[in-house]
Order: structure tokens, then sequence, then C-alpha cells
């Protein structure tokens, strides 16, 4: 057994128990990902995952206990190798942050930009997911950080920085009689065709939420997990939306027009997700420190063992 096989272990879990995902990630094949994973289970005994002719449907209860393990031992070897790293590469390495589409886009802009001009010797990636791929990614060491909104239940093994707050607006087209109400409502806005964002995202359950519980239900012509595909559709006159008043832009978004709707819907939280226990190198806490200028590195080195 060595920690190779661990870290193949923990990417098919990471990948959503896909081998080709986890071989693209690794950068190796698919057949190389099998014959670690199946050298694991000889090596120990017992069958780790549940198989269905060449598909993989997810961890055996023995898989199961053996990925939590996994995973740390994982970490640790990574932690070894980071701490090496960092006094033989003196400011140079890798960054991967994983992060959600409208942090992607809208958000993480400005902070590469300057992270680049500071770092130019660091190596940086952006792996943009759902909040489900980049809890897993984070959790697996895949990516260093991620950035998007707190779920509801969160994980024991991953540590929530808060970050910064998205307020919300409408959005509607140019001549769209919403424009013309003198105060905008819930029910205003629930007289219209509505673009939802998928509830997967704490934004678009939150915006749910707020309806339901004020006893209306928008039509809803479609559901979308990218932010620019319902401004697309809003600007064809296909509905209202609600967004996060940072992904509008006066300048850019010419056939759009924004209302403020910070006082109808929760503004949108977002939080740094690092992994419990995590060695932080000096890029990585440079680059927390520019998402959020609030926390000092002590704040994050206390949050880590807290």
């Amino acid at each position: 057994m060595n920690v190779e096989q661990l870290r193949y272990l923990c990417c098919i879990a990471a990948e959503g128990f896909s081998v080709s995902a986890a071989a693209r990630r690794l950068g190796t094949s698919q057949p190389a990902v099998s014959q670690k994973v199946r050298a694991l289970e000889k090596t120990l005994g017992v069958e780790l995952l549940v198989r269905h002719g060449n598909r993989l449907l997810g961890f055996t209860a023995a898989g199961q206990s053996v990925h939590a393990t996994a995973l740390n031992m994982v970490r640790d070897a990574d932690n070894l190798l980071r701490i090496a790293a960092e006094f033989k590469q003196r400011g140079s390495g890798r960054l991967v942050v994983a992060a959600t589409h409208i942090n992607a886009r809208y958000v993480l802009g400005p902070v590469i930009k300057e992270f680049r001009r500071s770092t130019p010797a660091v190596d940086f990636e952006v792996w943009q997911g759902t909040p489900a791929q980049i809890a897993e990614w984070v959790t697996s060491g895949a990516a260093d950080m991620g950035i998007g909104t707190q779920p509801k239940q969160v994980r024991e093994n991953l540590v929530y920085l808060r970050c910064a707050e998205l307020p919300r607006i409408l959005i509607a087209p140019p001549g769209h009689a919403i424009l013309r109400e003198k105060k905008l409502t819930l029910a205003a806005i629930a007289r219209h065709p509505f673009i939802a964002m998928d509830p997967i995202f704490a934004g678009g359950s939150t915006v749910r939420k707020t309806f339901e519980d004020a006893g209306l239900a928008p039509k809803t012509l479609l559901t979308a997990i990218d932010p620019d595909v319902i401004k697309w559709y809003v600007e064809l006159g296909l509905g209202l939306a609600v967004m996060p008043a940072v992904s509008y832009d006066r300048a850019r978004d010419q056939g759009l027009r924004a209302l403020d709707a910070s006082h109808l819907f929760e503004a949108t939280v977002t939080h740094i997700e690092l992994l419990r226990g995590r060695y932080l190198t000096s890029h990585m806490l440079h680059m927390i420190t520019l998402l959020a200028p609030k926390l000092s590195r002590e704040d994050v080195l206390r949050a880590m063992v807290a």
C-alpha cells in the first residue's frame, strides 16, 4: 500500500466515481487508475468499490471507512510535500482555486489580477464547478481552496471563512412593465414569467424560499446554473430574474435593466473553503487575505485549528 494508491481512490470519489474523469485529473490513463485501486484492494483484502460491469456505483461499507482515513493520509503526505516545496521554490509554486460561476466570472477577476502582479512566479488555476464539486475537490486536496456559498449541511473536515456579501437585484429587459412599479414587491415580480437559478446553489434556493414564505409561486419558464445564460434569456424578453448585483454591469449589459432587490431577498454570503488541517502555504494565505481583507493571517490560522 502506498500514498499514490490512496490518492487515486480519493480522486475517484472526488470525481463522482468516474474513472475517466479521475484519470484526466491525475494525468494518467483509466487502466492505470483501475489497476492502482485493484492493487490497494488486494493489499487490504477487501473490496472498496461497488461495481456494475465497468461502472463504479460508490463505496462499499469498508470503502467508506478506508476513504475517510485515506483522505487524512493523503492530506498529511501533501502537507509534507508543500512544506518542502515552499522552502525550495522560494515564492514559486501552484495555486488551484475552485469556484462557482458567479465567483469565477464576477468576483475573482480583480483578485487574480492583483495576485498575479504580486506573485508572478506562482502558477494559478481556476476550476469552475457546483458547490458539491467544489467541496469534493477541496476535501480530496485536488483544489487548494474553494469559493462559494456555505451549504446548509457543512462538512466537519472543511473550514468556512466568511468572505463577502453579494446583494441582489432584479433584472428585466428595457421597457418591461416591472420597471414602472413605484415600489418593487414580491407580488409584483410574481405576476411575470421568471428565469430561476438552480436551487443547488444557495442563491437559487434562497430566492425560491423567499417566494414560498410569502405564499407566492412565480411561473418559472426555465432553471439554469449559469448566470450569463439567465441574463441572456432575460434580455430576450422571456422573463425576469433575481441575480447578485455583482453580475450586472450597466455598460456591458446594455440589453438589461436592474432594480435594487436587496430589501426583498437576502444577500448571498460567499465563503472560502479550506481543508481542515491542511498546511497553508504563503501564497494560499496571500490569496485568502486578498479575498477577505478583514481576515488577518492569525485569524485564518486560528480557524484552521479551531
